[in-house]
């Protein structure tokens, strides 16, 4: 996965869709527009581009081992408490945070101002980033604003990467389109693929009276309004609009119909997972937002992200945790290839190259055969923590029998937050395979298949190798040394 190796030619270039497949396919159900999301222009890069200052030999393929399951959640008494049990954690686990603030800053290339100002105009007009010369002054303000509004300090190295995710996630549109506008008719090419997934699984569902005239009737008026859609934010007009008359509808309904619509309604009103120009989903958005002090209603959030200002603040708010740890770990002068971590975990989830990590020391200490997917845990539909026991959990569990599994998976609440490297738990894991194993690195990039919901949005399926290929490409045509 280094900057030289040979980029995966075999898959061609994936169309800029978003989540607009999945609005005609939940009209019913809302079963399939939460599965849906990836973002960006995920497509394979032929320039052979060497590794001028990315070098990331340390990176190592997990393809072997990875997989990708979707468990359903359980709950007790109908109420998760795990969200209780982590903030408890939280609260509990001394994590030196304030030291790794400094030492990031300590290990960065710091800039004034105006320096940055002149850096970043320097190149994100050029390919690949491509933003447009008329809005370049107001994106460049726009980074400058999230970094220091974010108490980041305006270093090259947050600079590069934020106008790396903003040119992946939406080319730099604080509304990005809801499909590539240079590809006609791909639009309804994604939504028919989606109807015939909904078909496939849930035909019988859909086949009770009166369900396909309510069917009939809902694709004749809200499928030319979906193709008419330009942006994202439009999408979202139409899925509320479908939403409410759905909602009013549900009464009319055979009621095991109209028990999956109460409960997933929703996702329909939400269907755009990920917003704005760095396309962040609001159960990451949120909690980044909370931790700042700062509190949205769902409806004032997403207007906000759809806002130049507001997408790339939320979005470095967002970036900013795992930024510190693995610059923390990392950084050096002449090295950035930690900022592929930072970059991947923004992708994947956070922390998750950590935790890939993490599972490889569990699965050689366990002997079990377990998904190296920087997952610990299962999560309900809310993205909380699920109190059904994960693989992980139980290697884990198998890996330190001296530690208790309600103990392991309280440390395991924390996957997602910087805290977790200091819970007695990681340094009891670390230390057992150091003792065996030897060393090994903080993180690692391991490369996770996108199967079904890859197939609705692109009529194929691919991996993330593709991503971590994107971020190649920009990371090593960024002109650190200038």
């Amino acid at each position: 996965m280094v900057a030289e190796e040979k980029k995966l030619d075999s898959l061609s270039p994936l169309p800029h869709f978003r989540h607009t497949a999945f609005l005609i396919a939940v009209l019913m159900t809302c079963l399939l527009s939460g599965k849906l999301t990836w973002s960006g222009n995920l497509s394979t890069s032929s320039d052979g581009v060497s590794g001028r200052f990315i070098s990331a030999t340390h990176v190592q393929p997990l393809s072997k081992e990875t997989t990708t399951s979707l468990v359903q959640p359980s709950k007790e008494n109908g109420e998760n408490h795990a969200p209780i049990q982590k903030e408890a954690e939280l609260r509990r686990v001394k994590a030196p945070l304030a030291d790794e603030d400094r030492m990031m800053r300590e290990a960065v290339q710091t800039l004034d101002r105006e320096s940055a100002v002149r850096w970043l105009s320097g190149f994100i007009s050029s390919k690949p980033w491509n933003c447009s010369v008329r809005e370049q002054n107001n994106w460049i303000e726009a980074i400058l604003y999230a970094v220091e509004r974010n108490q980041l300090p305006t270093c090259k190295e947050i600079l590069g990467l934020v106008a790396t995710l903003i040119s992946i996630e939406s080319g730099f549109h604080a509304d990005p389109h809801a499909a590539d506008p240079s590809r006609p008719g791909s639009m309804e090419g994604l939504m028919k693929r989606a109807e015939l997934k909904l078909i496939e699984e849930y035909g019988p569902l859909m086949s009770i009276p009166p369900m396909p005239e309510y069917y009939a009737a809902y694709k004749e008026k809200y499928w030319p309004q979906l193709l008419a859609c330009q942006t994202e934010s439009e999408v979202e007009g139409v899925a509320r609009q479908l939403a409410d008359e759905l909602k009013k509808d549900a009464e009319k309904f055979p009621s095991v119909v109209r028990s999956v619509v109460d409960q997933k309604i929703s996702r329909l009103a939400n269907v755009v997972r990920s917003k704005g120009s760095m396309q962040l989903k609001l159960l990451r958005a949120k909690p980044a937002m909370r931790n700042r002090g700062d509190e949205f209603t769902d409806e004032e959030l997403t207007e906000y992200m759809y806002t130049l200002n507001g997408g790339v603040d939320v979005g470095v708010a967002a970036l900013k945790p795992m930024f510190i740890q693995y610059a923390v770990r990392y950084a050096q002068k002449g090295v950035l290839s930690w900022l592929f971590f930072v970059g991947m975990d923004y992708h994947y989830g956070p922390f998750s190259s950590r935790n890939m990590m993490e599972q490889v020391r569990i699965r050689d200490l366990s002997g079990e055969k377990i998904a190296i997917d920087g997952s610990f845990l299962n999560h309900d539909d809310e993205g909380n923590p699920d109190n059904q026991d994960s693989d992980t959990l139980l290697a884990a569990t198998k890996a330190l029998p001296y530690i208790s599994k309600q103990a392991i998976f309280k440390a395991f609440l924390l996957e997602r937050e910087p805290h977790y490297i200091y819970t007695d738990v990681h340094l009891a894991i670390a230390q057992a395979h150091r003792e065996k194993f030897g060393e090994t690195p903080f993180a690692v990039i391991g490369e996770i298949g996108v199967g079904e919901s890859a197939e609705i949005k692109f009529g194929t399926t691919f991996t993330t190798r593709l991503y971590l290929n994107k971020l190649d490409r920009y990371l090593n045509f960024t002109p650190w040394d200038n």
